[in-house]
């Protein structure tokens, strides 16, 4: 029968070396061989050697390799009985230098070289694209631009149908930022408003996420990207209709409300829970990645959905309070306490975050408006800040309990129950309803 050989790394007090020793050898016939190839010093007095481990077990010298289950590749360290375990040393330089690299987690990849050479691409597109808008006629700086763009969209949803995510990745984020710029100069030539370009631009970026979608690489896109079209074509509208600003916004902020409430529902059915469930339910059996794909694809949607509608009530908000009128003021102090008590629908922290901020942007700029005011606004003004300040300090130093905090949650459903409520009577005056009654009996 054929020997069996098995390799180790041994090391010594000066040297360090690899060797292929039989497995049914006992190890103390093989120590002088081991002692001349590792160069051991010669000692005044004879001493015991003998091997220990990594973790400092001491392998007795009658054992063979097999039965002392040394593994292939172990590293054993030669000592003598009565030494001072030595210091660390370092035997091979560039074996330790490539594990240095390792220990740091911060070499140079594939991945890297892919990312820069597509923050490349994208700068160069986008350079190339305002140059264009900025050096040519807006007519024509717009076609190419929109030829290029489409070229990047069709490009990267076939390529992250492909599975290549690098390159579609890179293709799908500059695609809308070239159809931003495309709306601006097309802006430019046909003379639009400012708050037009604005409205073809956020549309232009919505159609970011639905791309994502399509390629297969953003399963919640179609609700992210969807959410924020309803707003932007909203705006178009109005704008183009000629509606006032103050009044789109109070549409807005309705809308806004609406959909905080149904987007939960709506993005788990489209992700495909609700119907994985339902395919559960019949007893057939579903695979955990259909499931984990679901899920992902909810959570991506809701957090892209819920940072559109943040995005849009901050800036509906803003125009409420400087409007300075009471139905407008007033619909932006509910639009405040909507966006804060709906957030408890949404599970992520980025979700929650996003409308908390967008509430704290409408609470200043109703705190900008109304401290111009007379004594009275500015009375108004700094109770809303103490009210702010007292949830504040109850939320950082008070933890009810469990029974506390549904009681709590079954008040604020009465109280959000009846903003939404108001919120119809005081949009209808901004849009000017009443006056227009009024005049008319």
């Amino acid at each position: 029968m054929a020997a069996v050989y098995s390799r180790v790394t041994i090391i010594g007090r000066q040297r360090q070396m690899d060797a292929v020793l039989p497995v049914d050898e006992p190890l103390g016939r093989l120590m002088p061989d081991l002692l001349r190839m590792l160069g051991e010093p010669v000692d005044p007095s004879p001493r015991r050697r003998y091997l220990t481990t990594p973790t400092g077990q001491t392998v007795s010298l009658e054992l063979t390799l097999g039965s002392a289950q040394i593994s292939d590749g172990a590293v054993l360290r030669l000592a003598a009985e009565g030494e001072v375990p030595p210091p660390p040393t370092v035997y091979d330089v560039a074996e330790e230098a490539v594990d240095d690299l390792e220990r740091r987690g911060t070499t140079f990849q594939r991945k890297h070289r892919q990312w820069a050479a597509g923050a490349a691409l994208i700068f160069a597109l986008l350079a190339g694209a305002i140059a264009l808008a900025r050096g040519t006629e807006p007519d024509i700086a717009a076609f190419v631009v929109l030829v290029v763009a489409i070229i990047t969209g069709l490009g990267g949803v076939v390529l992250g149908r492909a599975d290549q995510r690098a390159a579609a990745i890179t293709l799908l984020v500059v695609t809308p930022i070239l159809l931003a710029i495309v709306a601006w100069s097309l802006g430019v030539s046909e003379s639009w408003s400012v708050p037009m370009r604005g409205g073809i631009i956020a549309l232009a970026l919505a159609v970011g996420p639905l791309l994502f979608a399509m390629a297969g690489l953003a399963g919640g896109g179609l609700v992210g990207g969807g959410t924020a079209m309803i707003f932007a074509v909203i705006w178009i509208i109005g704008v183009g209709g000629g509606v006032s600003a103050h009044k789109l916004s109070a549409l807005i902020a309705v809308v806004a409300v609406l959909l905080l409430g149904v987007l939960p529902r709506l993005a788990l059915s489209l992700s495909g829970l609700t119907a994985l469930d339902d395919v559960r339910a019949r007893g057939d059996e579903i695979a955990r990645p259909d499931v984990e794909a679901a899920l992902n694809a909810a959570h991506v949607g809701l957090a892209l959905a819920a940072t559109a509608i943040a995005l849009w009530s901050a800036a509906a908000g803003v125009v409420l309070a400087m409007h300075g009128s009471a139905w407008t003021v007033s619909i932006a102090a509910l639009l405040a306490l909507l966006l804060c008590s709906r957030s408890r629908l949404y599970p992520l922290a980025a979700e929650v975050l996003g409308l908390f901020t967008a509430a704290g942007v409408v609470i200043a700029a109703l705190v900008q408006d109304l401290s111009q005011e007379s004594v009275g606004g500015t009375l108004v003004a700094v109770g809303l800040l103490v009210v702010v300040a007292m949830v504040g300090g109850f939320g950082l130093a008070w933890t009810p309990q469990d029974h506390v905090q549904v009681r709590l949650g079954q008040v604020l459903d009465q109280i959000q129950v009846l903003a939404v409520v108001a919120l119809i009577p005081l949009v209808l005056g901004a849009l000017g309803v009443f006056s227009d009654l009024l005049d008319v009996f």
